[in-house]
């Protein structure tokens, strides 16, 4: 069951940018409102690029694309399964809110992203299934 919300990945975004209020540790303040109007169009950009990999993700018979569901409000339920949506897209969206303001730390932030699709996607859980032979007899 998917439980990540838009704004629960803004919120571990901006922590990782370290702009959270520095008293209260608040991150939807006035100094974070020029990267929330941005990160629902981010947000729905890195689902696709991570959906792929996600439990959610079915392939069709018919051999057409499945689509990840569009991101409208901070409160939607990200259309990803959490590891992915808790353990990277945080990663991606700070990489790019940070994009021509620190582009140091959005390259960090990036390469992050990047290598945690490589190991965490590559063990996406898989079920094992029995392989008949076709001619019905044994392996040479």
């Amino acid at each position: 069951m998917n439980t990540t919300t838009a704004a629960w990945v803004f919120a571990r975004a901006i922590h990782l940018m370290d702009e959270q209020n520095e008293t209260t540790g608040e991150t939807s303040t006035a100094d974070t409102s020029e990267y929330k109007l941005r990160t629902l169009s981010i947000l729905n950009i890195l689902r696709h690029e991570l959906f792929p990999y996600s439990d959610t993700y079915e392939a069709q018979e018919d051999g057409t694309r499945d689509i990840c569901a569009e991101i409208k409000n901070f409160t939607d339920v990200i259309d990803l399964d959490d590891v992915l949506a808790q353990g990277i897209m945080p990663y991606g969206l700070a990489a790019h809110l940070l994009l021509g303001e620190n582009d140091s730390m959005a390259a960090f932030f990036n390469s992050k992203y990047s290598e945690l699709i490589q190991s965490l996607a590559a063990k996406k859980a898989s079920k094992w299934e029995d392989i008949t032979p076709y001619y019905g007899g044994l392996f040479c």
